[in-house]
């Protein structure tokens, strides 16, 4: 099951579209460059126009309006991917994307934006989401080091690591869990690293639980759901914890995690699932309605909660935004994705 949603667009319900050929493996020079011409991106200088059909955000009739960070939500409708910044007061502005393909945005260091489309090719927004909002546009990184995409692979879904300065990327086949690798992105260095992976992947992104290390929901040859304890320096595999969640996330700063184990939402501190091996016990309650389909995200202190949601077993797909007060969780804003989305991927700006 992925819950990735399309990260996107799988952070992700559904296997996206078949993904574009993979750009060639030439080392391109290190930094900050333009895409090439009649690579099939639009030139960085003139950012693409997210599709028609923006999320809708909405008020629960208990909500206070609490001040909270800004959310990124990239969703997708066939293959076209779309982004939103949602504001908890219910503001909802379209941004731009460098390219339809793209398969995760992430906030790095310094308050810009690194979108991977789906054959790994990466761009930075250098002045964030209002600046893309203002028309800045979207740089291409050319990227350089070991490794290689697997055969069949491309990006499925990302995270920052708590400092900002890396990226880790899952990459998998659409429609199978293997070969997969975890893909490791500096940007300011102009790095990238492809690290394989011993066991099949899920389109869950990968959680940082330190700035050496993260979870990422894996299978193993039984076909059962565990997380593995990966060493983002090589990929190798330091531990295995025996879980059944099939969406796995952390905090901006690795302290909280949150977890789905079937239709329930768990959240707890991390360092309690790394040493007891347990996932939380408790959470928000979802409506009775509402069945998770998609991407779960926390915020940066593990205040703010995001979790895609279909309502009821055929309806829509949205967002259910949770917020925790006094040590309970409660139901605060609801987000609409776009008419046609096939899953959403929601992001905590800092």
């Amino acid at each position: 099951m992925c819950l990735a949603g399309l990260l996107v667009l799988a952070v992700s319900g559904c296997a996206p579209a078949v993904p574009i050929a993979p750009a060639s493996n030439t080392t391109a020079t290190t930094g900050l460059v333009p895409p090439t011409p009649g690579a099939g991106t639009p030139a960085a200088s003139t950012p693409r126009s997210s599709p028609p059909g923006s999320a809708a955000a909405t008020r629960t009739p208990t909500d206070n309006a609490s001040a909270g960070p800004d959310l990124l939500v990239l969703a997708s409708a066939g293959e076209v991917a779309s982004l939103d910044l949602v504001r908890l007061s219910g503001e909802v502005i379209p941004v731009p994307l460098p390219d339809p393909s793209v398969t995760a945005v992430v906030p790095i260091a310094g308050g810009r934006l690194l979108a991977v489309l789906r054959d790994g090719r990466t761009f930075v927004a250098r002045r964030g989401p209002a600046g893309l909002a203002a028309g800045a546009g979207w740089h291409a990184v050319a990227l350089s080091g070991p490794g290689t995409m697997p055969s069949g692979a491309f990006a499925w879904s990302a995270t920052a690591s708590p400092d900002g300065s890396r990226v880790a990327v899952i990459a998998r086949p659409a429609d199978t869990q293997a070969p997969s690798a975890l893909v490791v992105i500096e940007p300011d260095r102009g790095r990238r690293e492809v690290h394989p992976l011993a066991d099949e992947s899920e389109g869950v992104a990968p959680a940082w639980i330190d700035t050496a290390r993260v979870a990422i929901v894996q299978r193993d040859r039984s076909d059962r759901v565990f997380l593995a304890i990966v060493a983002a320096a090589d990929g190798r595999t330091l531990g295995r914890i025996d879980v059944r969640a099939v969406g796995f996330a952390t905090s901006g700063d690795g302290a909280t995690c949150v977890a789905l184990p079937g239709d329930r939402v768990v959240v707890g501190p991390t360092a309690s699932v790394l040493a007891l091996g347990l996932l939380p016990e408790s959470g928000p309650a979802p409506a009775a309605a509402d069945r998770p389909s998609g991407g779960v995200a926390l915020s940066g202190d593990g205040r703010f909660l995001a979790l895609g949601v279909h309502d009821g077993e055929t309806g829509p797909i949205g967002l259910a935004i949770y917020e925790r007060i006094g040590g309970a969780w409660r139901a605060s804003s609801r987000i609409a994705l776009p008419a046609g989305a096939s899953g959403g991927q929601p992001t905590w700006l800092p």
